[in-house]
């Protein structure tokens, strides 16, 4: 009996190894997927395409995919006719051992991949990365995929018409769009659409530009005008850029609301548009990997979805071009709402509003125990006492409550206090940030229509910050920017203004200072800070600064001091940087 339990137990045993083990024992397949991007990481587009593939590919179960990332910067080489090859070269000394399964291009890569990588990876899947037109047939491999439809004619159209519902008065609009291959395309497919607006609007296209005249032009822009911003990768004169950051540049002097058609725009200083968000297609661009890879699968599950573009706007921007959220289409999406004192701070000022009623109802009610009292004194001599007690009580009630209607005003007008603080101070450095120097421009423009008093502004810039954060790291070139902000403050006057105007750029004050004695204090600031030592990972950084400087003038806007002194910053660097120039 005994020997025929072992059996069982010992059966059972190897019977639940049997159904364990092998579920223990299985790992998923490895897949090395390369993706190829034409700009460098540091660009938003380029960081939201990576995250939407990871997002998607790292949460597979059926693969375990290992993605290697190439940022080929194609932009900045396009006159050179050996960079092309020398990275195909590069690429596949490198990849020769770890051999992809799957090679993920954006548009302007393409012609590299077909052109030196396809043959050499022939059983390797193509996914085109790509949110511009759609790819032509036999740009890709059999075995290749496309992200789906991308920007079409009617996406465009709906901007135009999304200018015209909020702005009916607009005749004119600017298209910033740069002088590279992909933007060429782009531009070809806007003036195809811009002529079924022949007779209703005209239309500027930048392709043509460099980046200086860019700025002139857009500044320049009149009433009747808007700017709709695509991308700006490469002006005419050859030289490359980062979009986002001619975006904010184009913002900060356009006299006329700026849109734009990609999501992740949205924040830097325009009113918004019919949009995608990039990390949308890459994640489009991962399912269709995946059906590639398992295609019995895909056809059994519901098709991927397209991408699909929408409205969005920014409130902020909204407010500063006097356009009502009653005009927007259906369905628009609004960011970056700020809250009024009434939804920031709607409990205590509940809770006060109360304490206030309540003590109201305390004091009429005393009144009407004291109309009592003496109505009945005569009756109630013998009560006296017991009611003399209940008026103490009820007046320490009230001292009571006094007291903590006061705690609670207090703490509001510190919790204003310290919102007012926040939203005028700049996060990193500590110094006074845009909107604060703005509002303390505004008052010297001021006095200086009103009483004639001069100030003077200067526009610092740090030169070859991304360097240091090329060499160092972010947190090296955070670090030095709140060193500077220091040595600025302590080289300044307790009078003048600094303020961070924006990434390495910062905006100095200057009241009651024209002429030499404006260019001989940032003198003197400049060759302090380039006699500095700044600490860094190494050792001692180097740093020198460009500063443009003007003063105002009779006749000037505010807009007319902060413009010469950024033209005089630019002529400082185009000279060479390291100096001060007056504009």
């Amino acid at each position: 009996m005994h020997a025929a339990t072992r059996i069982s137990v010992i059966l059972a045993t190897l019977l639940a190894l049997a159904l364990v083990l092998p579920p223990l024992s299985w790992c998923a397949p490895i897949k090395n997927v390369l993706v190829l991007h034409n700009f460098n990481h540091d660009y938003p587009a380029i960081a939201a395409y990576d995250q939407g593939l990871r997002d998607v590919l790292q949460a597979s179960k059926r693969y375990d995919f290992r993605i290697s990332t190439e940022y080929l910067n194609l932009p900045s080489f396009e006159k050179s006719p050996d960079y092309l090859p020398d990275t195909a070269r590069y690429l596949l000394e490198k990849y020769s051992i770890l051999r992809p399964d799957a090679v993920i291009v954006d548009r302007a890569v393409l012609p590299l991949y077909t052109t030196y990588l396809a043959t050499a990876f022939p059983d390797a899947r193509a996914v085109l990365l790509d949110e511009g037109r759609p790819v032509q047939a036999g740009s890709l491999p059999s075995h290749g995929v496309s992200t789906g439809r991308g920007l079409s004619e009617a996406d465009i159209e709906k901007n135009f018409d999304l200018i015209l519902r909020l702005r009916p008065g607009t005749r004119q609009v600017y298209i910033v769009l740069g002088a590279s291959s992909q933007e060429r395309l782009i531009a070809t497919q806007m003036r195809a659409v811009a002529a079924k607006y022949a007779g209703r609007l005209s239309f500027v296209i930048t392709d043509a530009l460099s980046h200086a005249d860019l700025l002139r032009t857009v500044a320049a822009a009149p009433a009747d005008a808007a700017i709709l911003f695509s991308r700006f990768a490469l002006d005419a004169a050859g030289e490359s850029h980062i979009p986002f950051r001619i975006l904010r540049e184009v913002c900060a002097i356009a006299p006329v609301p700026v849109f734009a058609m990609v999501r992740h725009f949205v924040g830097d200083g325009i009113v918004g548009g019919y949009a995608y968000a990039l990390d949308d297609f890459g994640r489009y661009a991962a399912r269709r990997l995946l059906e590639s890879f398992d295609p019995q699968a895909s056809a059994a599950a519901a098709p991927t979805e397209a991408v699909h573009g929408e409205y969005v706007f920014d409130w902020r921007a909204l407010k500063r071009w006097h356009i009502a959220e009653s005009l927007l289409p259906a369905g628009s999406r609004v960011v970056f709402r700020q809250e009024t004192l009434w939804q920031a701070h709607r409990a205590l000022i509940v809770a006060g509003v109360a304490l206030v009623i309540a003590e109201t109802f305390l004091i009429l009610g005393l009144v009407a125990n004291r109309v009592r009292r003496k109505r009945a004194e005569s009756a109630l001599v013998a009560l006296n006492a017991s009611l003399e007690a209940r008026v103490l009580d009820r007046t320490r009630e009230l001292h009571e409550s006094n007291g903590q209607l006061q705690a609670a005003k207090e703490e509001l007008e510190s919790l204003n206090s310290r919102l007012q603080r926040t939203s005028r101070t700049d996060s990193l450095t500590g110094l006074a940030n845009r909107r604060h120097a703005q509002e303390r421009l505004d008052t010297l423009f001021r006095l200086f229509s009103r009483q004639g008093t001069v100030f003077s502004v200067a526009l610092l810039d740090v030169d070859f910050f991304k360097k240091v954060n090329d060499a160092h790291g972010h947190e090296t070139g955070d670090t030095l920017l709140r060193l500077l902000a220091r040595d600025m403050l302590a080289r300044t006057r307790s009078e003048d203004t600094v303020a961070r105007w924006g990434g390495e750029e910062f905006l100095l004050l200057l009241p009651r200072t024209a002429g030499e004695d404006a260019f001989s204090l940032v003198e003197r600031l400049r060759r302090g800070i380039a006699d500095t030592g700044f600490p860094g990972p190494g050792g001692p950084l180097a740093v020198t600064v460009t500063i443009g400087l003007a003063t105002v003038r009779p006749g000037d806007v505010v807009e007319d001091v902060l413009r010469r002194a950024d033209a005089a910053l630019y002529r400082g660097k185009a000279a060479g940087r390291n100096r001060v120039v007056s504009g």
